[in-house]
């Protein structure tokens, strides 16, 4: 890429207060700290101002850093660029190993930033509910069902539906003692939802939200929700496919299920 955002800031390096200097060469030495994350949230990370920041991606040319995260995420992508050394301009990748790179990466992401003791809570609960049903639709129901079919192959025995009339009958079913796991990686599977999962959660069961939107209006209805990296929101629409993260979740939530049943943690 001739004027991606990596050549704009080695460019420009000289015309830069020190500030904004700090954080170009932070972004020049280490591209792939902006995926998936806020501006505030990498200001932190590298010790830097969220101003100073936004001033250096306006100094490139950016409107801001949303426009700078979404062409650093494309260049990334189409170098193959390793997460601490900067963006190899003198190598091309084929675009297998491209996708390959950037797949590699949301897979870290989602294990390096997994809540040990919420997954610990998860598997508890689902080997000790009474009753599990667990809810997707459109896309997501693939996730819904790898979930679904790797439960019974450990003798859990558990329910799915993507149908939202079957999904209203087993909110009035559902109470003590059972579980709902509902997965909904943007929002848009089902109108409902909110108002499904309050119904759940105040006849007394366990509602487990699965998602990668943390801005989902309906998010407060759960009883408790796991954010993965929204790989599909990061590139260009229609490029990466989130059920691949969703997947290595589902693993590790399984491998925390399969311990506690190794250490004699049965289901109760």
């Amino acid at each position: 890429m001739a004027d991606g955002p990596i050549e704009r800031l080695r460019a420009r390096l000289g015309d830069f207060t020190p500030s904004e200097e700090a954080a170009a060469r932070y972004f020049i030495e280490h591209p792939a700290s902006v995926v998936n994350k806020t501006i505030a949230a990498v200001a932190r990370e590298a010790g830097l101002s969220s101003t100073a920041i936004m001033r250096m991606c306006q100094r490139i040319g950016y409107s801001g850093y949303a426009e700078f995260r979404f062409c650093m995420n494309r260049q990334l992508l189409s170098h193959g660029a390793d997460a601490d050394r900067g963006v190899d301009e003198g190598r091309e990748l084929s675009s297998h190993d491209n996708l390959a790179n950037a797949y590699s990466a949301y897979l870290r992401k989602t294990t390096d930033g997994l809540d040990k003791a919420q997954l610990a809570r998860f598997a508890r609960l689902i080997l000790n509910a009474r009753r599990i049903s667990i809810w997707g639709a459109n896309r997501t129901y693939e996730s819904v069902k790898q979930l679904s079919l790797r439960l019974f192959r450990i003798g859990i025995f558990n329910q799915t539906t993507s149908d939202e009339q079957v999904m209203d009958d087993i909110s009035t079913i559902l109470g003590p003692g059972d579980l709902c796991i509902v997965m909904s990686m943007n929002g848009r599977g089902s109108k409902s939802y909110g108002t499904l999962m309050s119904s759940l959660v105040e006849r007394g069961c366990d509602v487990l939200l699965v998602t990668m939107n943390p801005k989902l209006p309906f998010i407060k209805c759960a009883s408790e929700a796991v954010v993965l990296p929204w790989i599909s929101s990061d590139y260009a629409a229609g490029l990466l496919e989130d059920q691949i993260v969703v997947f290595m979740y589902v693993e590790c939530l399984l491998n925390e299920i399969a311990h506690l049943l190794d250490g004699g943690e049965g289901r109760a």
